[in-house]
């Protein structure tokens, strides 16, 4: 008799329970149908993180209760900083603006830089759709046959502002390379033409998931090759080619933490949050949608057709990516950033 009691109210607890999930997901869907979200990207359009922005945007829609219309808004300046403040301070927290932010910007709040009026860790996190390294690569005329040579004697490569500048300082700064910067191209397809007339002898700073689609050819014609992995663990397609990894070249802790700072935003190098605030079902709502976006096999297809690299961050590792970050001790930090700040990192 207990027993049978015992399963009535057993059953009856879990019929509340889907009822009261379905009430919830009907109040998400009945909130979206027929609404516009904006997705803010702080950069221009033609660019790494539009080109991210847009390919979700096409997708997610249909993953998202109620299906609302998906837009892409450009407001691109400062490093990413404008659309940052904006998302947290100025944006409705009612779950139609989601943010496309720039992951450095973490390295900016951690050094109290002026105007980053945001805290990374507050956002709402979808997640972040790339978990990727930067790359330094190389002509054969350069003959780096192993990352010493990159230690071993100066190598002539070009800058055009932002990583491509400062990573290669910074690397010289705490890993002891001798990379010689020749500053003032325009942009990495500037930089990629140099390599092949001759004019330098590399790039160093490039994001990989950028590289390999956006200078296919080069790699193809064997203009350049990657000739060194940098990032917070090795990335796994170049480790299989047997590229040599940032983390080999230095033997101490002070150098390996202050590369772990400076480069652990890579872990979430494509990230897509909302403000602060939000509603807890439709932030769970967006989250859902974003996982089942990046795992959509229409999506995928085209994404590996278009040499968009997706390998999802979930937002509980990048959590633990910034709290790495934020709590690493006061010397790490005071180190890395001092070395950021002469390397020319934007804002500090």
């Amino acid at each position: 008799m207990k027993l049978g009691r015992l399963f009535t109210a057993m059953t009856i607890a879990g019929l509340m329970g889907s009822a009261q999930m379905a009430c919830a997901q009907d109040a998400v869907a009945n909130f979206y149908r027929g609404k516009q979200i904006n997705i803010l990207v702080g950069s221009a359009a033609g660019g790494g993180y539009d080109l991210y922005a847009r390919h979700v945007a096409r997708y997610i829609g249909k993953h998202i209760q109620g299906n609302p219309d998906i837009v892409v808004q450009n407001m691109p300046g400062a490093g990413g900083l404008i659309v940052a403040n904006h998302l947290y301070n100025l944006a409705p927290k009612d779950g139609l603006s989601i943010g496309h932010i720039q992951g450095p910007l973490t390295i900016r709040q951690v050094a109290d830089a002026k105007n980053a009026k945001y805290d990374m860790r507050k956002f709402g996190w979808l997640g972040s759709a790339n978990d990727s390294s930067n790359v330094c690569v190389f002509s054969p005329k350069a003959n780096i046959t192993s990352a010493k040579d990159l230690q071993a004697r100066e190598i002539i490569i070009g800058g055009s502002g932002g990583s491509t500048t400062y990573v290669p300082s910074f690397l010289n700064a705490v890993a002891g390379t001798k990379f010689k910067i020749i500053a003032g191209y325009k942009s990495t397809a500037d930089l990629t033409v140099a390599v092949e007339r001759g004019e330098i002898d590399g790039i160093c700073g490039w994001g990989w998931d950028s590289a390999k689609g956006n200078a296919k050819q080069f790699f193809e014609r064997g203009v350049f090759k990657v000739g060194l992995d940098v990032g917070v663990e090795p990335h796994p397609d170049l480790k299989a080619e047997g590229v040599p990894f940032v983390m080999d070249l230095v033997n101490d802790d002070t150098a390996r933490s202050a590369l772990g700072f400076a480069f652990g935003y890579l872990v979430y190098i494509r990230p897509f949050v909302t403000p602060p605030g939000l509603p807890a079902d439709r932030l769970k709502a967006l989250q859902d949608a974003f996982t089942a976006t990046l795992k959509d096999p229409v999506f995928l297809a085209e994404a590996e057709k278009n040499d968009i690299e997706i390998r999802y961050t979930s937002p509980e590792r990048v959590a633990k990516a910034l709290d790495q970050a934020f709590n690493a001790p006061e010397a790490v930090k005071a180190n890395a950033l001092a070395k950021l700040k002469e390397a020319g990192f934007e804002g500090l």
